[in-house]
C-alpha cells in the first residue's frame, strides 16, 4: 500500500469518456499526475466548479458492478461472485473462480494485479486495492487519495456555493467509507488512509483493529450524512443518478455495522489464532457483545424511520396480485422498468445505492453476460440454491404439505400459456432460467438433450461440459441478435429489502422475535408468499437461519451472497457438495428430472476446507515494504 501513499501527485485515470468534452481534457484528474511547473496545477483543478467536479466523479468509478462489462469486469474474472457460492457454479475451465477459489489457488504471492500480470484480466477477488490494470476503473486506494485531495483543496473553488461545496464534500466521503468498507468486508481491520501523503511524512501505518477500522468509517459516514441530499429529484436522475444521498449513506452504515456484529467478528473466539492477543484484534473485536447488533439495528431503525417520514423509497409493489405482478414488481425492484420491458429503470424506488458502470450497449464478447454466462456454463443456478425457493404461497418445499414432487415439474413451468402452473416463488422465476418459460418473447428450452446455439441457452445449453439446466436469468432480460438489449447499466448495490432484513436479524440475535417477523414478512409479502410466523413456529436460531436463506432468495446475483457465507462462518455451505438441476425430454415430450453431483470443476473446499477463507490474503509484496501490515491468518 506505500506505493499508493508515497507522493503527493499521482496517477489518475483519464476522465470518464463522453462527459466532458475534448477541449478540456486536460483539466480534471488526469492533470493531478503532472510534475510541477507544468501548465496545469492543483490550483489550476479547483479554480471551477467544472474542473473540481471531475475530480470527485472519477473516483465515483472505483464502485465495484457486479454486472460483467466488456472488458471491464468488477466480479472475478470473467466469474460472477456467486460462483463461489453454494448458489451458483461455473463450468469454465479458465476463470477465475476456477482457477483461483475452486482449485485452491489464491495466495499472498498472486493477490496482487497489475498490467504486467500474464493474467491481469482475470481478478483474483471481487475487489482491486492492489494494483492498477487498464480498463477496471480507478482503484481503491486511488480513489480514497482522490479524495482526500479534493477535501484539502474543494474550498479553494471561488463559483461553487457553500452549500454544494459541503455536498461535495459529503459525497467524498462516502466515497471513502464506500472504498474502506469494501476493504473491511474483505480483509478485516486495514490501515488506515486519513490524508494526502507527501514525502516527508512517516510512512508508518499500522493495521488497525476491527473495532478502530468500524468506529472510524463510522465516523466518516456520520460526518457526511446531514450534508447529502435526501434523493434525488425525477428531473436530475438522467444527470445524478448512482451518485450517494442520505439515504445510501445510511444504507451502507447498516451494512458496515451487521458486517462488523456478525460471528465472524463478534464471537468469543477467533476465528483462527493469531500469534498472540494483540493481533488477533486485527480480524475479530476481541468477545462476542449483543450491543454490536443493537448498534445494527439502530442504524437499520434510523433509515427505516426516516423513509416513513420523508418518504421517497419503498418496496416496489405488484400492480396485478398474481404471479406476473409479482415478478415484474421484483424485476422494477432490482432492475428494469416495469411489464417485463429490457430497459433499464434509472430511479427504482427501493435501490438507495446504484452503481452506474458506464451507459453503452453490452456486446456478447469481452466476458459480458452471454459470452460468459450463458454460453460457457457461468452463473448455472445449483439444485441447492433452486430447493431455496419456496412455494407460491411461501410453503417450503420441504413441508409435506407443499405438494412438491422433484421428480414430476419441480420448477412450476411446464407446460405453455395458462397451463403452467408457475406454483413456486416468483422470484425463482427471475432468478434462474426455468422450463417453458418466457424470455424475451421466447420460450425457454433447457432440457440438456436440446444442443442450443450460441450464447442462447434459452434454445438448449450451447456447452455439454456438465452443466445443468437452470442457468442465470438475473439481469439478462432476453436476447437482441449480437448485443446484450441493455443500454443503461446500473448494478443494485444496496435495496431497501437489505434494510429490512438486516434489521429483522438484528432483531432475531437480540431475540426480539416479533419485530424480526414483520420486517422479514415486508420482504416475502411484496411477492406473494405467507407471513413468516405462518410457516412454522421458529426458534432463535432456526429464524436467523431462515433470514439467510430469504436474503439469498431476494438477492441471488447482487453480490450478497459471499458474504454472508464469511460472516456467518457458514462452513457447511462452502464444504457441502454442490450438484445439479438437470432435465432431459422424452420421446414422449415429458420431461425428466435428476440432480446430479457437479464433477466439472470440483471445489478444493468439498473436500478440505480451512477457515483462512473467510478473508482475503494481503499481498506479500505489501507485507514486505514494512510499514505495519500483518497477514490475515492462514495465509
Amino acid at each position: 500500500m506505500m506505493k499508493h501513499i508515497k507522493y503527493l501527485k499521482f496517477a489518475l485515470l483519464a476522465i470518464v469518456i463522453g462527459i466532458f468534452s475534448a477541449s478540456c481534457e486536460d483539466i480534471g484528474p488526469g492533470a493531478l499526475e503532472k510534475p510541477d511547473g507544468q501548465d496545469v496545477t492543483i490550483d489550476t483543478i479547483f479554480s471551477s466548479t467544472e474542473y473540481a467536479e471531475r475530480v470527485l466523479f472519477n473516483s465515483y468509478r472505483s464502485l465495484r458492478s457486479g454486472i460483467l462489462k466488456n472488458g471491464r469486469s468488477h466480479a472475478i474474472g470473467q466469474d460472477l461472485q456467486e460462483d463461489i457460492t453454494d448458489l451458483s457454479h461455473t463450468f469454465k475451465s479458465w476463470g477465475t473462480a476456477m482457477t483461483t477459489y475452486y482449485a485452491g489457488g489464491l495466495n499472498s504471492a498472486n493477490s496482487y494485479v497489475s498490467a504486467s500480470h500474464p493474467d491481469s484480466w482475470l481478478a483474483p477477488m471481487c475487489i482491486l486495492p492492489y494494483g492498477d490494470t487498464p480498463n477496471k476503473g480507478i482503484t481503491t486506494f486511488k480513489a480514497i487519495r482522490n479524495c482526500h485531495i479534493f477535501l484539502d483543496h474543494v474550498h479553494k473553488v471561488p463559483d461553487m456555493s457553500e452549500g454544494y461545496r459541503e455536498q461535495l464534500k459529503a459525497e467524498a466521503r462516502v466515497i471513502i467509507a464506500y472504498n474502506m468498507t469494501e476493504l473491511f468486508r474483505n480483509y478485516g481491520g486495514v490501515p488506515w488512509i486519513g490524508k494526502v501523503y507527501s514525502p516527508d511524512d512517516d510512512f508508518t501505518n499500522p493495521r488497525l483493529t476491527v473495532e478502530a477500522t468500524v468506529d472510524s468509517i463510522v465516523g466518516l459516514l456520520d460526518k457526511a450524512i446531514p450534508n447529502l441530499p435526501w434523493q434525488f429529484s425525477e428531473a436530475d436522475m438522467s444527470s445524478l443518478a448512482g451518485r450517494f444521498t442520505q439515504a445510501g449513506a445510511m444504507a451502507l452504515k447498516t451494512r458496515l455495522l451487521l458486517f462488523a456484529a456478525s460471528p465472524l467478528f463478534n464471537s468469543p473466539e477467533p476465528y483462527m489464532p493469531g500469534a498472540n492477543a494483540e493481533e488477533e484484534l486485527f480480524w475479530w473485536y476481541g468477545n462476542y457483545d449483543d450491543s454490536r447488533w443493537q448498534r445494527a439495528a439502530d442504524a437499520a431503525k434510523d433509515l427505516i424511520d426516516k423513509i416513513d417520514i420523508e418518504g421517497g423509497y419503498a418496496l416496489e409493489m405488484p400492480e396485478t396480485q398474481d404471479v406476473w405482478g409479482y415478478r415484474d414488481a421484483y424485476r422494477r425492484g432490482y432492475y428494469f422498468a416495469g411489464n417485463f420491458s429490457t430497459v433499464a429503470s434509472r430511479r427504482s424506488t427501493e435501490v438507495l445505492i446504484s452503481i452506474r458502470d458506464g451507459y453503452e450497449s453490452q456486446k456478447r464478447w469481452g466476458g459480458g453476460m452471454y459470452d460468459s454466462m450463458l454460453n460457457y456454463g457461468g452463473g448455472t443456478c445449483t439444485n441447492e440454491f433452486m430447493r431455496m425457493f419456496p412455494m407460491a404461497d411461501g410453503t417450503p418445499i420441504t413441508d409435506p404439505s407443499s405438494g412438491w414432487d422433484e421428480s414430476v415439474d419441480p420448477l412450476g413451468s411446464e407446460g405453455s400459456g395458462a397451463a403452467r402452473k408457475f406454483n413456486r416463488d416468483p422470484r425463482l422465476y427471475e432468478t434462474m432460467q426455468c422450463i417453458n418459460d418466457n424470455w424475451g418473447g421466447e420460450t425457454v428450452q433447457n432440457w440438456k438433450n436440446n444442443q442450443g446455439g450460441w450464447a442462447k441457452h434459452v434454445a438448449g445449453p450451447r456447452r455439454t461440459n456438465g452443466s445443468g439446466s437452470t442457468v442465470i436469468r438475473k439481469f439478462i432480460p432476453g436476447w437482441a441478435g449480437s448485443f446484450y438489449p441493455i443500454n443503461d447499466h446500473h448494478f443494485p448495490y444496496i435495496r431497501l429489502p437489505e434494510i429490512y432484513l438486516s434489521y429483522a436479524e438484528a432483531m432475531a440475535h437480540l431475540g426480539n422475535m416479533g419485530e424480526a417477523y414483520t420486517y422479514i414478512n415486508k420482504v416475502r409479502n411484496r411477492v406473494g408468499l405467507k407471513n413468516i410466523e405462518d410457516v412454522k413456529a421458529w426458534s432463535q436460531e432456526e429464524l436467523i437461519d431462515q433470514i439467510l436463506t430469504e436474503r439469498a432468495c431476494e438477492f441471488g446475483f447482487e453480490q450478497v451472497r459471499w458474504f454472508d457465507m464469511t460472516r456467518h462462518k457458514l462452513e457447511s455451505a462452502f464444504n457441502q457438495t454442490l450438484h445439479n438441476v438437470w432435465i432431459s425430454k422424452n420421446a414422449d415430450g415429458t420431461f425428466s428430472y435428476s440432480y446430479p453431483e457437479i464433477n466439472v470443476n470440483s471445489r478444493l473446499w468439498w473436500t478440505f476446507f480451512e477457515p483462512k477463507w473467510y478473508l482475503l490474503p494481503f499481498p506479500m509484496n505489501e507485507i514486505q515494504k514494512g510499514y505495519g501490515l500483518v497477514q490475515n491468518p492462514g495465509w
